[in-house]
């Protein structure tokens, strides 16, 4: 059991429940069978005197009849007096001398008919503290006199009790009345009883057991069944800490796990209509024109000059051209995704490959009226990327920057030594119209575009698209902050090169 202590174990809770009901009818049993055995064996009265006051009663007429020892009448009356009490309790008193024979007795004529002679020895045996008189002197016979004994007290009619007693003042029991086939059927009665009721509190214990685990396992079933019927929030419990708590939190985490596929594929769904509508509608821009102008060379090209057709063609070139990039991104973008692209990671200089990028797109930034500023830090370490694919980022980033900026705004590229040194923070940041608070969670979905009305310009939505995937790919995360009218700053991290 490695993921739960053994205490928290379906298998030792079982076991301790099992145990409990065991022993829950082991001690009403007992407690029957005590009852049953004591029931009609007290007289009223008798056990409360047998258990509290036999020993001091027998200890203070001894005490009493020791000076009355060599008057007959006067021990034979004190030990009748105190028959007469006890009388209701069936209990016997006897005097009993030295050579073993009963001098009186509180019940002559019990006594007499089951009392012949008993053996000093035994009797100055009885004295002893240690003596159990629940053992059996004679096993042959259970109802002799001498198993019926419950106090012996020696009397020493000369006070000297390092010297051989007197007498011995016995109480016993009344005769038993039963003989040993009783004994044995009744014991035999009793183990059945015993073994039905075990059988049956076994039954019983092993029922309450499963329905407890059942009713557990059968919730549990429920809650599959909600789930597969459709109810993708349902969840199990899943509070105990034992087998099925964790077998229903595993359900739990499964069904987490197929929600979240389960959104991802609606999620795929809508994005594969959204993505099928998208390419549709960039294709069929340029294929209209392509279209368009095609049909007006073949139908009419007889008739136009050489400067028209001229013209005709070059928008044709650009439509191709344009048809090309877009088709070529696109296959890019699902490389990226896919997990197919390659990183040739290598170490290099970003303030170098940052100033190789805005020297390519410098004249495309002056046509436009825009500046471009590179702020490198300086001792700046070499990072550790693919320099064609992170070349590809700036380049996007500042295109788009580029593309939606003011003639006279800015574009801005920081380099920057990561606080920990352990790489670079790249910022690529523009002047231009800003991206508004509901199109920000977007703008790095493919296909999507920020409200042309507000820029004039057109785009296929892909460029951010790479360049989150790419720099995705490096273990990094590209992130945007924007503002409607202020400007907008793209922002990664790259790792430096090890031997830095």
């Amino acid at each position: 059991m490695s993921r739960w202590t053994f205490h928290r174990t379906l298998h030792f809770r079982i076991a301790l429940l099992f145990l409990a009901l065991l022993s829950a009818v082991f001690l009403t049993y007992s407690w029957w069978i005590e009852h049953s055995m004591n029931q009609g064996l007290w007289l009223p009265g008798e056990e409360e005197w047998y258990d509290n006051r036999r020993e001091a009663e027998a200890e203070s007429l001894a005490v009493h009849m020791t000076p009355l020892f060599g008057d007959n009448a006067a021990t034979a009356d004190a030990l009748a007096a105190y028959g007469r009490a006890v009388s209701g309790f069936d209990a016997e008193v006897a005097l009993i001398g030295p050579d073993g024979l009963v001098r009186f007795t509180t019940m002559p004529d019990s006594l007499s008919r089951v009392l012949v002679y008993v053996s000093p020895t035994l009797l100055d045996s009885m004295t002893a503290e240690d003596w159990d008189f629940e053992s059996y002197p004679y096993p042959a016979a259970i109802d002799a006199y001498e198993n019926r004994i419950n106090d012996v007290v020696p009397i020493f009619a000369g006070g000297d009790s390092t010297a051989a007693p007197d007498a011995w003042l016995v109480s016993s029991f009344r005769p038993l009345n039963v003989s040993m086939e009783e004994i044995e059927r009744d014991e035999r009665t009793r183990n059945l009883r015993g073994a039905a009721a075990i059988l049956l509190s076994s039954f019983l214990g092993g029922l309450v057991i499963l329905t407890w685990v059942s009713r557990r396992i059968r919730a549990l079933s429920l809650d599959l069944a909600a789930f597969r019927d459709g109810d993708f929030e349902h969840r199990a419990r899943g509070r105990a800490d034992d087998e099925i708590g964790a077998l229903e939190r595993s359900f739990n985490s499964m069904a987490d796990r197929l929600t979240g596929v389960i959104g991802r594929l609606r999620q795929s769904e809508d994005y594969r209509r959204q993505l099928v509508a998208n390419i549709s509608h960039d294709l069929r821009t340029p294929m209209a024109s392509l279209r368009g102008y095609v049909e007006t060379l073949t139908l009419h090209g007889q008739d136009l000059d050489e400067a028209e057709r001229q013209r005709h063609l070059h928008t044709i070139t650009a439509n191709l051209d344009n048809l090309e990039g877009l088709i070529e991104r696109l296959f890019e973008l699902t490389r990226l995704e896919s997990g197919q692209a390659e990183y040739r990671c290598e170490p290099f200089s970003l303030e170098e490959l940052a100033a190789d990028v805005l020297g390519r797109i410098e004249p495309r930034a002056g046509a436009a009226g825009v500046d471009l500023d590179l702020d490198a830090e300086a001792g700046l370490p070499q990072v550790l990327a693919d320099p064609l694919r992170i070349g590809q980022v700036l380049q996007n980033l500042a295109d788009n920057a580029i593309k939606f900026n003011h003639p006279g705004g800015e574009v801005r590229v920081r380099l920057r030594r990561q606080q920990d040194g352990n790489g670079v923070e790249v910022e690529v940041g523009d002047t231009g119209i800003g991206i508004g608070n509901e199109d920000l969670p977007h703008v790095f979905e493919r296909f999507y575009t920020v409200d042309k009305s507000r820029s004039g310009n057109t785009g296929s939505g892909l460029g951010l698209a790479i360049a989150h995937q790419i720099v995705t790919g490096h273990g990094g995360e590209l992130t945007v902050e924007s503002r409607v009218g202020g400007g907008t700053t793209f922002r990664f991290r790259l790792p430096a090169a090890a031997d830095e």
